[in-house]
């Protein structure tokens, strides 16, 4: 009995081993009293603690919603049916989804029924038999979408025995006792395709080389279909070929369609090179037309100049002479209306470079704050003459030197500024302002993107006005031209530049309320390794509650000062050595403080422009500047020139033209030479033009020897010992161009030392200036020509002169 007993021990413990080493959870459950057990593998795999105390209802909440009814299902059919217990579910939880097998009997006890099972995780062959499954469905839906019949055939012996699906069958319009037959299929191949396509299946049963052929078939009915056949042999364990497995599809849909493409290919290739031949004849038409008009504009150009030249000349010499009131009017009158024409007919030359493609942009070091300053400084004078408030916003970045094109930047923001205070200049419009912001966008280290936005309260525009602005002799509206002047030129050459610079302009506007204009051009950043210059100590003094405008001011000399704002005004620094300035809105408190400001050196003031009057009275001996519209560049030539007490006129004011049409400029420059000593040769082929140049000279204390054309000037030169030679380009017989090659080679065969060559001409179309450089001239005058730019040309080329 004991050996017994100690037999079914070791029988019960041989059981445990097995069903811990296998990973099986054991349970029981009473049907009657629904009492549950579960091994401790058993919650292991589902995840619970090994002394969880649970109940039926408890189990059954952890099994996912879809999966929960399988559990009363199977439990009743099998306690009542005997119908074997074995499904599998799902927990409800998160994650990776698991599954688990549940088997089970009953089982009839004393104390009521059981139900014994096994509980196994069974996630890896279960997820691996739904991706079959889906592999399986999506395979058969792609097979029937694409059409494609599936074949085989496999050895047994000698001979293979074929077999295909009913999709293959169906392509060759078989009937279904027809499956598997091969001599049914070799009937319907097209007597050109059969003999290639038979060969090349038994050449790949007998060498395992893969079965790939595009043929013919003749169904019974005789259509004609189209298919590709592509197949794979398999080898058995001996390494013999046994098998071929392959797919068919019909590709008849496929054939007519590239048939009738050919067709209309064939028929578009045709229209094509009909077409192309038209468009090569209307391009080389238009490559004439262009060219015809660039010739026409270069010679317009030239032709328009000289006179110009003279009109322009002339009024600039009669400026310097003493007029009075009535004459001096319409000589400026005459001068602007001039400058005008000269303005349209630039226009129209930019215009046809660049849509001639011929305009380059380029790359020079600037300042930004200069630009801003400049162009400013071109329209305050007008805005103030017409009522316009003109605000000025802008973002300092310290030693921020830009690399681009400077002039056409200039150019895009000149023509903006200028069609701001155009159209602001209205007799409805009772609020005329004009605000230019300025910041800037860092993209990189080596890049920063400047953004100058223009708003204006003027006429505003409608959207449909917007879409068509930037098209060449296009404005606003019809009586535009009548009301405000202009070409609608300007902004098309804008939009044109700012392409060219890879940038853009922006424009929000609305009718009768006003526009915004906002330019964003990206600009390559001069990277200097040199240390930066220390800052200038400031002393800020503030009186009252600073404006806006007095804010901006401060804004920028903490950028470029180091600054010490004073509040207190019991003690005032006259050191002599520090740079002072006041912000002040408040006349009444500044009245106040008056005798103690009096009391500091290099002393500025800044207030709202209504008050400058009033604060210059009060107190005399301080400078006092209106705070808008001020520039970074102007701020800080302020503070420069009065801490050298060098302030000038032109500190005073944003218009850089001011000055003194009585004034005779030649006076304080005129260059030291006898007035009977000719030393400079003019060649020049119009008279007018020949008297307006002597006279400008002789304005400068010069004389001059006059030739009239390229041969003339060549015997002049070589007979004579010149300083400097001024040359028109365009002449009869010889011209400024062949005269200076004439010169040039003359002076390399004797060794005689270079004259300087001035380009005088009216022509300023592309690569003229680069033309000029090449053979051998050494600057470039551009007509018409002013006092100051003959003034100029003397100052860099006539004193150093040989």
């Amino acid at each position: 009995m004991l050996e017994l007993h100690k037999t079914n021990n070791d029988h019960i413990r041989f059981l445990n081993d097995a069903i811990n080493s296998s990973n099986i959870g054991i349970w029981r459950y009473n049907v009657e009293t629904k009492a549950v057990y579960l091994s401790g593998i058993s919650k292991t795999i589902l995840g619970l603690a090994p002394l969880a105390q649970l109940t039926w209802r408890k189990i059954l909440s952890l099994v996912h919603p879809d999966d929960r009814a399988l559990f009363p299902l199977f439990f009743e059919n099998n306690a009542q049916f005997g119908v074997p217990l074995q499904f599998e579910f799902r927990l409800k939880q998160t994650g990776q989804q698991s599954w688990f097998a549940l088997k089970g009997s009953c089982v009839n006890k004393s104390d009521g029924q059981w139900i014994n099972g096994t509980l196994q995780d069974c996630t890896v062959e279960k997820t691996t038999v739904i991706a079959l499954n889906d592999a399986d469905e999506s395979k058969q839906l792609a097979i029937e979408a694409g059409k494609i019949g599936t074949w085989r055939a496999t050895k047994s012996g000698h001979q293979w025995l074929w077999k295909w699906d009913m999709l293959a069958n169906t392509i060759f319009k078989l009937s279904p006792d027809d499956i598997g037959d091969l001599n049914k299929w070799v009937e319907l191949l097209h007597p050109e395709d059969k003999p290639r396509v038979q060969e090349a299946l038994e050449n790949s049963l007998r060498t395992g080389v893969e079965f790939k052929q595009h043929y013919r078939s003749i169904l019974k009915n005789g259509e004609i279909i189209y298919v590709f056949a592509q197949g794979r042999v398999g080898k058995n364990y001996k390494g013999e070929y046994c098998r071929i497995d392959g797919v068919c599809v019909d590709q008849t849909e496929i054939h007519n369609t590239q048939q009738a493409l050919k067709k209309l290919n064939s028929e578009l290739e045709t229209r094509v090179n009909d077409r192309t031949a038209q468009l090569y004849n209307t391009l080389q038409k238009a490559e004439r037309a262009n060219k015809i008009k660039s010739e026409f504009l270069s010679m317009i150009s030239h032709e328009l100049r000289t006179p110009l030249n003279g009109i322009i000349g002339a009024l600039d010499l009669l400026s310097h002479s003493t007029l009075s009131g009535e004459p001096k009017e319409l000589v400026n009158t005459a001068s602007s209306s001039a400058n005008h024409l000269i303005t349209i007919l630039n226009d129209l030359l930019d215009l046809n470079k660049i849509e001639a493609g011929k305009l380059e942009l380029e790359t020079v070091q600037f300042d930004l704050p200069t630009v801003i300053s400049e162009v400013v400084c071109t329209f305050s004078a007008s805005a103030k003459e017409k009522g316009i408030e003109l605000i000025v916003f802008e973002s300092p970045e310290e030693n921020l030197i830009l690399k681009g094109d400077e002039n056409r930047f200039r150019q895009i923001l000149l023509n903006i500024l200028g069609n701001a205070v155009k159209f602001t200049n209205c007799d409805q419009n009772e609020s005329k302002r004009i605000t230019i912001n300025t910041h800037y966008n860092r993209l990189n280290i080596y890049q920063s993107e400047v953004v100058v936005s223009v708003e204006d309260t003027g006429v505003g525009m409608t959207n449909d006005t917007i879409q068509k602005l930037f098209t060449p002799f296009t404005q606003a509206e019809k009586s535009t031209t009548r009301k405000f002047g202009g070409t609608g030129l300007g902004l098309s050459i804008c939009g044109k530049l700012i392409d060219l610079m890879g940038g853009a302009i922006h424009i929000d506007s609305q009718l009768n309320h006003g526009s915004t204009f906002t330019v964003t051009a990206p600009f390559w950043l001069a990277l200097s390794e040199q240390a930066d210059k220390p800052k200038a100590m400031l002393n800020c003094y503030q009186i009252g509650k600073l404006s806006i405008y007095n804010q901006h001011i401060l804004k920028l000399v903490q950028a470029n000062f180091n600054i010490n704002i004073c509040v207190d005004f019991d003690f005032i620094d006259d050191s002599s050595t520090t740079n002072n300035l006041i912000l002040t809105s408040d006349d009444e408190q500044f009245l106040r403080l008056a005798p103690k400001l009096e009391l500091l050196n290099n002393a500025l003031v800044y207030t709202e422009p209504s008050l400058v009057e009033t604060l210059a009275l009060t107190a005399p001996h301080l400078a006092v500047y209106a705070n808008q519209p001020i520039t970074l560049h102007q701020l800080d030539k302020h503070i420069t020139a009065h801490q050298q007490e060098m302030l000038s006129i032109d500190d005073f004011s944003l218009d850089f033209d001011n000055s003194d049409p009585n004034t005779d400029h030649g006076t304080s420059t005129n260059i030291a030479v006898e007035p009977d000593n000719s030393d400079i040769l003019l060649v020049e082929d119009n008279p007018f033009n020949q008297k307006l140049i002597k006279s400008q000279l002789k304005k400068l204390g010069l004389c001059c020897d006059i030739a009239n054309n390229g041969a003339e000037g060549f015997r002049c030169w070589y007979s004579h010992s010149y300083k400097l030679i001024l040359t028109d380009c365009h002449m009869p017989e010889v011209d400024g161009y062949e005269m200076t090659k004439q010169i040039r080679t003359e002076e390399a065969k004797t060794e005689r030392p270079p004259i300087p060559i001035i380009a005088v001409t009216g022509a300023v179309m592309q690569g003229e200036k680069d033309l000029c450089t090449s053979i051998g001239m050494n600057d470039f005058l551009c007509k018409p020509i002013k006092l100051n730019d003959i003034k100029s040309i003397m100052e860099r080329w006539y004193e150093h002169s040989n």
